[in-house]
């Protein structure tokens, strides 16, 4: 008895073992413990027809590899040049890769079938590298090559995803209204190659495409293009091997000389293009986005800064009395290409709905420009309350919607700058004179004399002007319902102390200019600039000066941080950076920047040589 009790306990132990193996073996699939991972990319092993086939007659390709594989972002790294209108199809069959051939392809002609790196491997997605396929429908493959880089034409950064043009044809129409004879893409550097080119004269342009037309929008895509034409070439060359050279160095001369290798090749070329990529500047006018937000105004967008003689009428058929005229007043934005209109006519702004005739100046793609009319209709409704359960009485009273006043103090006003207010709504600014300013002296805050100044660009700002001294410690003062806006909203009290910074508080750099020879703009901006987004850079620039000649160039009151120098070559002279525009044969003008960052710190100077002529543009990456 006791043996059999003994017996069922080791059969129960061992399936009790067994089964605990088993579960462990299942909570641990994957790779075996210290198996490598797989790290080895797809291999091509047969191409039907093979890549370099003359006389191609094929209506697809067949691309055999090594395992299953997959495309990563084909549609956007897949390159058919010479181009056609329509992309060929590029198809995944497991194991392999078909490209659906285009009938249309021309006689004796070579082309290319670039697909960067989107073909990797299924499991670790490894890719296979740059893999191109070649075909040629005539006798002889074409080998010309020629490279470059693209970059943006403001930052001197690289752009990716460009897409880089060859033109046979020389009209300055042609980018714009046919495809290129060859095309590449730009790489995460900026880079380009051509290959397979057939020897000849080529214009060299980079678009875009962003609609992916392959042609030129302007105004809309970025675009730059070589003043000259371009030859491709292939030369003899030699390249020196430096490896034997560091590997003797410590030996003679004599047996340093006799461990360089020389090494003969052929260089296509030319392979250091250079295009400088920009966005035209927007020449047409027209009516982005209007709306009404708020029952007392309207906003419209326009496509451009300028003056767009924007005239608004009310028009009602069923009216039996004459409408308002002056029932607005117009506030532009400081960018001006946004207009808000201020209804201040009461019995205007009061109706949910207004239809109104608009008539502005616009412009077509031609330059040409006309008065537009149009009528448009403006509803106003107003944000559904959420209801609630309210504990207090006092919380069902309506709640009183102040005039928002804001300012640029926040404990200390820079020094030279001005103080101003502005505010939510339109004043009525004959409340103004309920403005008090003190200044603290000894331990008690007196009234000084100051002066309100409307700013002449923004009509809901004042300036409040006092003879402010370097280290003095001031108080503003604003009652509570003191200043009403023209729609009869009064103000929260607002009581503001600050100082004013003394000089000691910040440094300055003095830029030593030499090898100016046109109108140059010299910036001094944050080296914490913006992010770049594929070359795209914003400039939080501190200070501007113009310079015409060699000399130094100051830039005083300089909190303490990081700056940069730049210098825009302002060859027109109209004070600003000017884009490029391509049917104009202006190329935007360049910027050299100067190499590194400069450390501000308090009550200190900073003096730098900026040599522009003998400067390169630099890439500054912060």
């Amino acid at each position: 008895m006791k043996r059999n009790r003994r017996n069922i306990f080791k059969r129960e132990w061992f399936g009790i073992m067994v089964v605990a193996l088993c579960i462990y073996a299942c909570a641990n699939r994957g790779y075996p413990e210290g198996g490598p991972k797989d790290e080895t990319p797809p291999q091509v092993v047969e191409e039907v027809p093979l890549s370099y086939t003359t006389n191609f007659k094929a209506k697809r390709v067949n691309i055999y590899f090594d395992e299953f594989v997959q495309l990563n972002d084909i549609n956007n790294k897949f390159i058919f040049s010479p181009p056609v209108k329509k992309d060929p199809k590029v198809s995944l069959k497991g194991k392999y890769v078909q490209v659906a051939i285009p009938d249309s392809l021309r006689e004796n002609t070579t082309y290319s079938l670039d697909f960067a790196d989107a073909i990797v491997d299924n499991n670790e997605s490894n890719p296979l590298g740059f893999y191109r396929y070649v075909f040629s429908t005539g006798e002889r493959i074409d080998t010309l090559e020629l490279g470059g880089t693209v970059v943006n034409a403001e930052s001197y950064e690289p752009v990716m995803g460009v897409l880089v043009a060859l033109y046979e044809k020389q009209g300055d129409s042609i980018p714009l209204k046919e495809l290129p004879d060859y095309i590449a893409r730009t790489d995460s550097s900026g880079n380009f190659r051509l290959t397979n080119l057939r020897e000849g004269h080529y214009r060299v342009m980079a678009i875009e495409d962003a609609n992916r037309d392959k042609m030129y929008a302007p105004e809309s895509e970025m675009f730059a293009w070589m003043d000259t034409t371009v030859f491709p070439v292939v030369e003899p060359a030699t390249r020196v091997d430096t490896f034997h050279v560091i590997e003797k160095i410590v030996e003679a001369d004599t047996i340093l000389r006799d461990s360089i290798v020389r090494t003969d090749y052929l260089a296509y070329g030319p392979s250091n293009l250079y295009l400088r990529l920009f966005l035209e500047k927007l020449t047409q006018l027209y009516l982005v986005e209007d709306d009404r937000k708020e029952r007392e105004q309207l906003n419209f967008i326009f496509s451009i800064p300028g003056e767009n003689g924007l005239e608004v009428t009310l028009w009602d058929t069923l009216a039996t009395e004459p409408l308002p005229q002056d029932w607005y007043f117009k506030e532009h934005s400081a960018g001006n290409d946004t207009l808000t209109l201020w209804i201040k006519d009461s019995t205007v702004y009061k109706k949910d709905t207004l239809n109104v005739i608009l008539s502005y100046m616009r412009s077509d793609s031609t330059g040409q420009w006309e008065r537009y009319s149009d009528t448009a209709r403006y509803t106003f409704r107003a944000k559904e309350k959420k209801e609630g359960k309210s504990k207090k009485k006092d919380e069902d009273a309506p709640k009183v919607e102040f005039l928002e006043i804001k300012s640029n103090i926040s404990g200390d006003l820079d020094l030279g700058a001005r103080l101003y207010l502005e505010f939510s709504r339109p004043i009525n600014k004959s409340t103004l004179d309920s403005i008090r300013v003190l200044e603290k002296v000894d331990t008690v805050y007196q009234l000084i004399p100051f002066q309100v100044v409307e700013d002449s660009l923004r009509v809901r700002r004042v300036f409040v002007d006092a003879a402010w001294k370097a280290g003095g410690e001031y108080q503003l003062q604003i009652d509570s319902a003191t200043i009403y806006d023209i729609y009869g909203r009064f103000n929260d009290k607002l009581e503001k102390k600050f100082k004013v910074r003394t000089e000691e508080y910040y440094g300055k750099i003095m830029v030593n200019v030499r090898g100016v020879d046109c109108p140059t703009i010299v910036q001094l901006y944050k080296a914490e600039n913006g992010k770049s987004e594929n070359g795209k850079r914003t400039y939080n620039v501190v200070q501007s000066k113009v310079v015409e000649q060699d000399g130094e160039v100051v830039f005083p009151l300089l909190p303490e941080g990081k700056y940069c120098v730049r210098a825009i070559l302002d060859r027109n002279g109209n004070g600003v950076w000017d884009t490029g525009l391509y049917l104009k044969h202006r190329q935007p003008e360049e910027i050299v920047y100067l190499r590194g960052e400069i450390a501000v710190k308090q009550n200190f100077d900073v003096e730098q040589d900026f040599d522009i002529g003998g400067e390169h543009n630099v890439i500054i990456k912060n």
